[in-house]
């Protein structure tokens, strides 16, 4: 099989089990949006997915909080005994 030129083969799947209502709020929506229901799901998805990813792979702070960042971890470091003592204390996720 020939694959139009900058067309990828897709070899993944995913497969979902889901309440009819939900299906049929998809079809409806991916309708609506002129899209296959595949399409919507994997569009809105991985635009869900990048929002929930976005804070922990991006820090952005206007110039002025920048520098006042970059000057807290710029200085000496000084000794917290009460974090210390916290962070030493058992954990709930710690197996007992």
């Amino acid at each position: 099989m020939t694959l139009a030129r900058g067309t990828r083969r897709k070899e993944d799947r995913l497969e979902l089990r889901l309440e009819p209502a939900n299906r049929r709020l998809l079809d409806e929506a991916a309708a609506a949006s002129s899209m296959s229901t595949s399409a919507f799901v994997l569009t809105h998805a991985t635009e869900a997915a990048r929002e929930v990813l976005a804070d922990r792979t991006a820090f952005v702070l206007p110039d002025d909080r920048w520098d006042a960042f970059v000057q807290l971890l710029e200085r000496e470091e000084r000794p917290m005994p009460g974090l210390a003592a916290f962070l030493a204390r058992p954990s709930v996720f710690d197996e007992e």
